[in-house]
């Protein structure tokens, strides 16, 4: 990988990360002033040491791919984040098709991270559902014309440079990923699934990163993993001693299979905004509807930490907050305790109020309420259902369900006069 693309496309996967998936609303801050820099020609660099057997699976590889007419596979992306003893997994699966030179789809089939990409070779489109916007373009002739922007790292999850995706689908796919890469060591065979693999490191100057091809005739890239903690944690607002290693992993994969026409057909989605770019100035925007404003608010049981039950149907005739939220969110833990607040003062007009973490242990949530002397009713939404019922791609999400059972509201992330918007905001419903 080029490294001055890649470390861009990094850091802008991990700004992605923190902001995109803690605070949604935030993708206009300084960190995504400007899109990185175009791929360039090589620059000077010293010769890669690469032993033998690597090479000649190197090789292999960038024949595979380069020869073939386009390919259709299953991508999931994983990244652990660690930070004193509070751990999370933020997962993303897309389905992904490929057809040479420059068709493309793929889409976010599950997670919170990703959005849409489709181009049909003529005119190609993104779509982010986090703040249900689109973009069009002409369809460049080479795909890493979009591949190296900020624009696409938000569709694509974050990690499209680390997960070798755009290196497939380029005309030189080795010379791609050999790019400024300084040492390649074989470090052995092991088993991925039920596939065999050659596993290989692969070191550069910013960062190591690790690749498992499978053995045989079809050398297909199975696993990338990369351990990012360094430069995650020089990132503003990262906690002290955090550690991420993202994992990215190929299944149901098929050559020589192209893109549909069905999957090469662009549908606006309900509500969608069209833009030049995500990292328009969202003031300057007027802010679009979330999908589930003024439908019946998804039903759920949830177990809350104090052991009690929590029954959203039960609800009805109350006006209910829901804000799904983690303890290892900073703008959660800003905007949580505010709208414990606000919710309180209106308990007496039949305000109730749920906070909804996401995917983390009771030991967890409860050393938090206690360190922030915080009383409120936490539902353990463990496996993140309830969280993918509400369509929540960025944290903290704050849902307003009116005394009619319906979506009234739907907001992402935390400003900074949330607590007068809020207790507005709730007033006005409970007159309604």
């Amino acid at each position: 990988m080029n490294t001055a693309k890649s470390k861009n496309l990094l850091n802008g996967a991990l700004v992605c990360l923190l902001a995109a998936s803690a605070q949604a609303g935030v993708l206009t801050s300084p960190a995504y002033a400007a899109a990185p820099a175009k791929d360039s020609a090589p620059s000077a660099a010293p010769a890669t040491q690469i032993d033998a057997k690597s090479n000649q699976i190197m090789k292999g590889v960038g024949t595979f791919y380069k020869d073939m007419k386009g390919f259709t596979q299953t991508m999931s992306t994983e990244m652990k984040i660690s930070a004193a003893d509070k751990q999370t997994a933020m997962t993303s699966v897309f389905k992904v098709s490929f057809g040479r030179p420059n068709k493309f789809y793929l889409k976010l089939e599950s997670g919170k991270m990703g959005g849409q990409m489709v181009c049909d070779g003529k005119t190609a489109y993104l779509y982010t559902p986090v703040l249900n916007k689109y973009m069009s373009m002409p369809a460049p002739e080479n795909l890493s014309q979009i591949f190296d922007t900020i624009d696409y790292q938000i569709v694509g999850g974050g990690f499209s440079s680390m997960s070798l995706i755009e290196s497939m689908c380029t005309p030189d796919p080795y010379k791609q990923i050999m790019a400024d890469v300084l040492k390649v060591e074989h470090i052995g065979v092991e088993k991925v699934g039920d596939n065999d693999c050659d596993h290989m490191r692969f070191t550069q100057k910013d960062f190591t990163w690790d690749m498992w091809v499978r053995q045989g005739k079809e050398p297909w890239i199975q696993k990338v993993t990369a351990d990012m903690s360094k430069i995650l944690a020089n990132k503003p607002g990262a906690p002290e001693g955090v550690t991420a290693v993202l994992t990215c992993s190929y299944t149901d994969s098929q050559a020589n299979v192209e893109p549909t026409a069905q999957l090469l057909t662009f549908a606006k989605p309900e509500g969608a905004q069209e833009v030049k770019s995500f990292l328009e100035d969202k003031s300057a925007q007027p802010e679009s509807v979330h999908p589930l404003v003024n439908k019946p608010a998804p039903s759920f049981d949830l177990e809350t930490v104090d052991g009690a039950k929590f029954n959203l149907a039960e609800q009805k005739g109350k006006v209910v907050v829901l804000d799904f939220w983690a303890t290892w969110c900073g703008p959660c833990t800003m905007a949580l305790p505010i709208i414990t607040e606000v919710t309180s003062s209106l308990k007496d007009k039949d305000v109730v109020f749920l906070a909804v973490n996401i995917q983390e242990t009771p030991a967890q949530i409860k050393e938090f309420l206690d360190k922030k002397n915080l009383k409120v009713s936490v539902g353990l939404d463990s496996e993140g259902k309830v969280a993918e019922m509400y369509q929540v791609r960025g944290i903290p999400q704050t849902v307003i369900v009116g005394k009619d059972g319906n979506v009234a509201e739907v907001h992402i992330g935390f400003s900074p006069d949330l607590k007068e918007s809020f207790t507005k905001e709730l007033n006005d419903i409970l007159k309604k």
